[in-house]
């Protein structure tokens, strides 16, 4: 039986690292003082600790994500079985959706939200799912594919290493790739969301701004309306605005800076295009300022307005921008 070392007894070379490594692993304990310890290694033990865990990570994440994949093909066979119950939410959202702002305020917590969280349900099988489908077999994998992504970043950043530290994060995505293959999108919106992530990428649009897009873009494919193209200029807008707003002390779509007073100026300086704006402050979080435009009858028709084409978010603090263009 392994036995996990305690800190008194630190790992001195690479194979004892990852003994205990495997011990803790297998006990579901974290690792955080075999992490603290790893810089006390010795220069060579350090790589071949990293060249240990690069033979064995490869195969362990492959193999799991090929048998997550074929987990999750059980579950996509079952999607078309959901027609009936996805029309009906989306019909209650859409009952909500064309009322007047006043008459939908109440309903939107009421009718709206729980309409979401039903399609969510119906239509985007999580990893979760996937993994209650696979059984004990296919969480021990994660279990241990998870672990041995974060223990390999951490002895990247450990060994002060140029390589991106991603194995976890990476690894996630695979997983809502895995997930995004079996949803009940269509192809061409899960093709925006793919074309969206690399223009991201190639145009360096920060992170949250990314995540805030594409949380408003399943929004709106739950409840049947096409995705929207990321617009990087019409993020760069609405991050200009969030900026003034921050620094000029001023709440409004309305802005005292000469040259930028509306949404369509702001977004032609950019050299793009706009035809509806959301504005909120409180939060750096995007998932926040989603749902404060979710509950907020306004910004939610300009969230869920049919003939839409492009979306931008744009944060700077606590302020943020969502910009939407035809």
């Amino acid at each position: 039986m392994l036995m996990v070392l305690p800190l008194a007894a630190a790992p001195g070379t690479a194979d004892e690292m990852l003994v205990a490594f495997r011990a803790k692993a297998a006990a579901g304990e974290g690792f955080d003082e075999l992490l603290a310890a790893i810089p006390a290694l010795p220069a060579a033990e350090q790589k071949r600790l990293l060249t240990k865990i690069d033979t064995t990570w490869p195969r362990l994440r492959d193999d799991f994500l090929r048998d997550l994949g074929l987990t999750a093909k059980t579950l996509g066979g079952k999607k078309n079985d959901n027609r009936q119950e996805i029309s009906k939410h989306r019909a209650a959202f859409k009952d909500v959706y064309a009322k007047d702002e006043a008459a939908m305020k109440p309903l939107l917590t009421s009718e709206s939200m729980p309409a979401v969280e039903q399609l969510r349900k119906l239509l985007i099988p999580d990893s979760a799912q996937i993994m209650a489908t696979g059984g004990a077999k296919l969480e021990a994998q994660r279990k241990w594919v998870v672990g041995l992504a974060k223990f390999r970043d951490g002895t990247l950043k450990a060994l002060g290493s140029s390589q991106p530290l991603d194995s976890a994060s990476s690894l996630e995505a695979k997983e809502k790739a895995v997930a995004e293959e079996i949803c009940g999108f269509g192809r061409g919106d899960v093709r925006i969301l793919a074309q969206n992530r690399k223009l991201a990428k190639d145009k360096g649009v920060p992170e949250a701004e990314v995540r805030g897009i594409e949380e408003c873009n399943e929004l709106r494919m739950l409840v049947g309306l096409n995705a929207l193209i990321l617009d990087p200029k019409l993020c760069a807008a609405g991050r200009d605005h969030s900026k003034d707003m921050a620094e000029k002390d001023f709440f409004a779509h309305e802005s005292p800076v000469s040259g930028k007073r509306l949404p369509w100026d702001r977004a032609k300086n950019f050299g793009t295009t706009a035809s509806s704006e959301n504005i909120f402050m409180g939060s750096s979080d995007s998932h926040e300022a989603n749902m404060g435009w979710f509950y907020s009858p306004g910004h939610h028709k300009n969230m869920f307005m049919p003939g839409l084409a492009r979306i931008g978010m744009g944060c700077t603090g606590n302020h943020w921008t969502q910009m939407f263009g035809r």
